[in-house]
């Protein structure tokens, strides 16, 4: 029964789901002869050596050098060298952007970024293997994948954040709501939740518990935010009132730091961090869905953002044959398990959807219930005009910088600039 209740839930969540300056090298070229995966240029180009470039975050390097080589190996007809660069999907777009020229040929993205890339010319549109994204991956990542009615992307994985606690600290019972948490007793010295106040991406989960929209209904409309109504008061008031009660502002690293030490109950991240927090836990490591929080005096469900990550070509390769295979390579079914098993990255590919490994990953388990309760992350350029003000607006609050008599003109602000044309 229990098994089966989360093969239904993963199968909800494929429903509804959908630092570094600059981007250098690590010596990581792979370079011996290789194929180019059946979609190559013909005639006298066939003996050409084909030299691409990929860009992936620091902590993806062996593995994609691992799959470089396999690319590579499954491929022996054309001689293609693969040079692998560090720039991650937090500044691939503002590199790319710089100098579309400079960039990697492939490089990997946030969901919400494509839109900006596309506008700007920058992406190569997915002419081979749309349909295959479309039919082998989620619903969501094949609209996260697609500006318009034309295919980009190549999804990877889908992700949302949830909660990681200590066990010894609190029980499953305690964590099912954030009141729950704080009003666990904890020794001198431990903080009883660590949150991310000034990171928009986990902080706007109160705005959109209390029933805001952001870019309308279904995210967009960049001239729709509601931020500045009564359900936006309630949600400042909230994150106001969460550091009288034991609830410290602090970053991923810093947590990780924290639980290692036996001074932290609790923290909301993504499963990026579920192997250092592994490291730091043990077997104290509990992991679950977001506590409920009660906002306006009803106990709601928090509400997170969900996207994912994709591969993209830049626009003007002078090999998009070859660089597209390489992206569809890197994003297929048995990549992505490889990509699950270490990176913890959750797939898109349905084909996975009942897969017994992935199953019984106790942070897909708190993933998947997640999903049930969060939204897609916008793709409109006009997020690059969100994160920044957003977050620092929750930190302020958090802070206790912003009055509550101040809190619907600082709101009112708000508004205004992450919607600004």
């Amino acid at each position: 029964m229990y098994k089966r209740s989360i093969i239904m839930l993963l199968a909800v969540a494929l429903l509804i789901t959908g630092v570094m300056v600059g981007c250098r090298g690590t010596g990581g070229e792979s370079g011996s002869s290789a194929g180019n995966s059946g979609q190559s240029n013909t005639g006298n180009q066939t003996a050409e050596e084909v030299k691409l470039v990929l860009w992936g975050a620091a902590d993806d390097q062996k593995m994609l050098r691992e799959m470089a080589e396999a690319f590579k190996a499954e491929h022996s007809d054309r001689r293609i060298s693969i040079d692998i660069r560090v720039c991650g999907e937090d500044v691939a777009r503002d590199e790319a952007l710089k100098d579309i020229d400079a960039a990697a040929d492939v490089f990997a993205i946030t969901n919400d970024q494509l839109g900006a890339l596309v506008n700007a010319g920058a992406v190569y549109e997915n002419t081979k293997y749309a349909d295959e994204v479309r039919e082998t991956r989620t619903e969501s990542a094949v609209a996260a994948a697609m500006v318009g009615d034309k295919m980009y992307g190549y999804p990877s994985s889908s992700e949302t954040y949830f909660l990681f606690y200590d066990k010894s600290k609190l029980s499953e019972e305690d964590v099912e709501s954030m009141e729950g948490i704080l009003a666990v007793k904890q020794d001198e010295g431990v903080t009883k939740m660590g949150f991310d106040f000034g990171d928009a991406y986990f902080s706007s989960a109160f705005f959109l518990t209390a029933g805001s929209k952001i870019y309308g209904e279904n995210g967009q409309d960049p001239s729709s935010v509601t931020f500045n109504t009564e359900n936006g008061i309630q949600a400042a008031k909230y994150i106001a009132s969460l550091k009288a009660k034991g609830v410290e502002d602090m970053e991923g690293d810093v947590a990780g730091s924290r639980f290692a030490a036996d001074k932290l109950a609790a923290f909301v991240s993504g499963n990026w961090k579920t192997e250092a927090y592994s490291e730091a836990l043990g077997d104290n490591l509990g992991m679950a869905k977001l506590p409920t929080i009660n906002i306006g005096g009803d106990d709601r469900d928090m509400v997170s953002f969900s996207g994912g990550k994709m591969y993209v070509v830049k626009s003007t390769t002078k090999h998009p044959l070859e660089a597209m295979a390489l992206a569809a390579f890197l994003t297929n079914e048995e990549n992505q398990l490889k990509r699950f098993r270490e990176r913890n990255l959750l797939p898109n590919n349905q084909l996975l959807a009942r897969n017994e490994e992935i199953l019984e990953d106790d942070a897909t388990e708190a993933q998947v219930e997640q999903f049930a309760h969060s939204i897609p992350t916008p793709s409109i350029t006009q997020m690059s005009k969100y994160w920044e003000p957003v977050g620092a607006f929750t930190k302020d609050c958090f802070d206790g910088k912003i009055a509550e008599k101040d809190m619907k003109s600082r709101l009112d602000t708000l508004v205004k600039d992450i919607t600004a044309q």
